[in-house]
């Protein structure tokens, strides 16, 4: 978190012309917009919102060369099955993650992502306690009925020793 992932996935969208990309953002993510990848700093992009990794093949055609994948931590691990057919059809596939997720577990669909990355590019940001490299994601506000998608005033980075994990047991 902070670390400007998505501020690289929209500029690596950039480099496209026009129709020959993709946005794809997962339907509980509607942070800053229910309808773009937008960055922290307000860098945006349209983006399709689907529910699941399979939707996400079901939008893209032949005349693509890029599908670009905010937050893939919200996707089942269905994710890394599309994500190898897309790359098999020639398509670069650029995506964001999360990794660890607050408790400091590693999600499975990034964890499976990483394995087969061409080019994994790993971001840390500025730990907002002390300023070290912060390579973590710290909840500040309680977890209520599962809800872990919260605006990004609840979270912040941290540093391995200013992190403590939520209290709060994962769902």
């Amino acid at each position: 978190m902070f670390s400007g992932k998505t501020t690289e996935l929209l500029r690596r969208l950039d480099e496209y012309p026009c129709g020959k990309a993709l946005a794809f953002k997962h339907v509980i993510d509607t942070r800053y917009s229910a309808s773009a990848i937008v960055s922290h700093g307000g860098k945006a992009s349209p983006s399709i919102v689907v529910a699941d990794a399979d939707d996400i093949e079901r939008h893209v055609t032949d005349k693509l060369e890029m599908v670009a994948i905010d937050e893939a931590h919200f996707f089942d691990p269905s994710l890394v099955d599309v994500v190898a057919r897309l790359a098999e059809r020639g398509l670069d596939i650029v995506l964001t993650s999360l990794q660890p997720d607050s408790w400091g577990r590693t999600f499975p669909v990034a964890e499976r992502m990483l394995a087969i990355a061409d080019e994994p590019i790993v971001t840390t940001a500025t730990c907002a306690r002390c300023g070290a490299v912060a390579d973590r994601t710290q909840r500040l506000t309680p977890i209520i009925d599962g809800q872990m998608v919260v605006e990004p005033d609840n979270y912040e980075p941290r540093c391995r020793n200013c992190w403590q994990p939520p209290r709060e047991p994962p769902s």
